[in-house]
């Protein structure tokens, strides 16, 4: 309620507009830039059978785009979230021929993708309106083929150096 007269008109009232919803983005990446995406469909959630299936398509990903780097070793480090941690999961990583780096429970800052990639990308499309889906999708792949030559390598060491702190701290790692 607002106080008025009886002659004045009514008050304004903001129109909400609908968001065109969000999605959700699997991303790997190594020193050298983005391997592979996924944007999940609305509704679904990962599970460690979705994320078996992703890492299928990573190796053959990898197989073309980075020819070499299954022979040499593929380390995959990713957080402890439920699928990450299946068993299924785990064996399809066995079988692809990656090795799962071990992730502290509680340290956020050591998953890549969190620490390093993606408060940048938000920082660039922060405030942006985009029409639906697929426009978002778009700004984002934009944004990884933008990146400099250096940027990939730059977020990897600095990875490498907080998961090499955490190691050698022999316990929680904490950064002030």
């Amino acid at each position: 309620m607002q106080w008025g007269r009886l002659s004045s008109p009514p008050p304004k009232k903001a129109k909400v507009t609908q968001s065109s919803g969000k999605v959700m983005l699997s991303c790997f990446w190594d020193c050298d830039g983005i391997i592979m995406t996924d944007y999940m469909e609305k509704g679904k959630t990962v599970t460690g059978e979705y994320y078996s299936g992703l890492l299928k398509r990573l190796r053959s990903e990898l197989a073309s785009r980075r020819r070499g780097k299954l022979r040499s070793g593929v380390l995959l480090l990713h957080d402890n979230t439920p699928a990450h941690r299946a068993r299924q999961t785990v064996e399809t990583a066995e079988r692809c021929g990656f090795e799962i780096l071990p992730h502290p429970p509680y340290s956020p800052d050591l998953a890549p993708s969190d620490f390093c990639l993606f408060p940048n990308l938000k920082k660039s499309i922060k405030g942006r309106r985009f029409e639906d889906i697929m426009d978002a999708i778009t700004a984002v792949e934009a944004w990884f083929q933008a990146q400099s030559d250096t940027f990939y390598s730059q977020r990897h060491l600095k990875v490498k150096d907080r998961c090499e702190k955490c190691v050698t701290q022999l316990g929680d790692y904490v950064d002030k």
